[in-house]
């Protein structure tokens, strides 16, 4: 109860820390790059939940981003409807769709339920592109409105930072209560081993199910979220080297761990930005940095066995070797005669 508490109080106080940022980062390209990291942390979250948490490798993450944008976007531009429907109805409608692309993997073993997901990458890809009377082709959907909350605006860098940021802790916070609900122990018992899982009473294939429709509805509003931001929305960020990059994210940052997810998705925003030369060879660079971690530390920086529980273990050691050598001195110390 005590850690329990203690891990909500400093999630506490990151918040608060971070709702300051907007006044100390001036720059409108930093504080963009920084938004951008809150939308990819929700994406990264949805992911772990399918691979780091259900054990599930899906390779097609972008084409949900993608399918919550668009419908989000088309909604406020053909339809006039208001943004909180839209932006809403886009987290339904991926989820409604993960949950028809779950009934036909619900059957299917790992390798094929990657094979899967690409193929239907690829289709959304093709769809967005191709069916112009609706998307518009490759040219995108141009002029996607702001968000609107309760009458507020965010159409500025400054004001949607508040609104990423909220978005991001409703998101972490729902995640996270299902990751430690009787649910999330599913996923997890599945994610370890499947037929131990079924043995136990659990309906493995029905609960793949569950965990690809609950984590089409977070990536969709995060996709509806980015192309309210960017007030555009372009077939070409559901390509599969963004859903690579995007599944990149959450493997970096750690498989089952969520606060691995914002870390991962952190430093695959922000390093590439750091130099434009940097960013044209991004997928190269970080295929090398996977590479090291898989061989290195495989569940990622936060994830079982990592990086920071290596580190922690270290600092355990010697901890634990000081405390052995204070006792040592104390039990050599002469007693005093009375």
């Amino acid at each position: 109860m005590i850690n329990k508490n203690r891990k909500i109080n400093y999630g506490l106080i990151f918040v608060v820390i971070t709702m300051f940022i907007p006044f100390i980062v001036k720059d409108e390209y930093q504080l963009r790059v920084i938004n951008m990291v809150l939308l990819y942390s929700i994406v990264a979250l949805s992911i772990n939940l399918i691979v780091g948490f259900a054990g599930q490798l899906d390779m097609g993450r972008a084409a949900f981003v993608g399918l919550g944008g668009y419908w989000s976007a088309i909604m406020m531009l053909r339809f006039h409807l208001p943004f909180m429907v839209a932006f809403i109805s886009a987290g339904l409608i991926c989820a409604f769709i993960g949950f028809v692309l779950g009934i036909l993997c619900r059957r299917s073993t790992f390798d094929y339920l990657t094979l899967l997901t690409i193929g239907f990458n690829v289709i959304c890809l093709k769809l967005f592109l191709n069916w112009n009377s609706v998307t518009n082709g490759a040219m995108g959907l141009r002029l996607v409105p702001s968000p609107i909350v309760f009458g507020f605006k965010f159409d500025t860098n400054f004001k949607y930072f508040y609104f990423a940021l909220g978005l991001l802790v409703i998101c972490y916070i729902l995640i996270k209560r299902i990751t430690k609900s009787k649910i999330g122990r599913a996923f997890e018992a599945i994610r370890d081993d499947p037929i131990a899982a079924s043995y136990s009473g659990i309906n493995v294939a029905n609960f793949k199910v569950i965990n690809f429709s609950v984590a089409s509805f977070f990536t969709g509003i995060a996709g509806s979220a980015m192309a309210h931001y960017i007030n555009y929305v372009s077939p070409y960020t559901t390509t599969l080297d963004e859903s690579i990059y995007q599944l990149q994210m959450a493997i970096l940052g750690g498989l089952g761990s969520l606060p691995g997810s914002i870390l991962g998705a952190s430093i695959l925003v922000i390093v590439p930005e750091i130099s434009r030369t940097f960013y044209e060879y991004r997928l190269m660079l970080v295929g090398f940095l996977m590479v090291a971690m898989m061989l290195w530390s495989p569940n990622g920086i936060l994830g079982r066995n990592g990086i920071g529980e290596k580190v922690i273990g270290i600092r355990n050691l010697i901890l634990v070797k000081k405390d052995k050598k204070l006792a040592k001195e104390e039990n050599h110390k002469p007693q005093a005669v009375s």
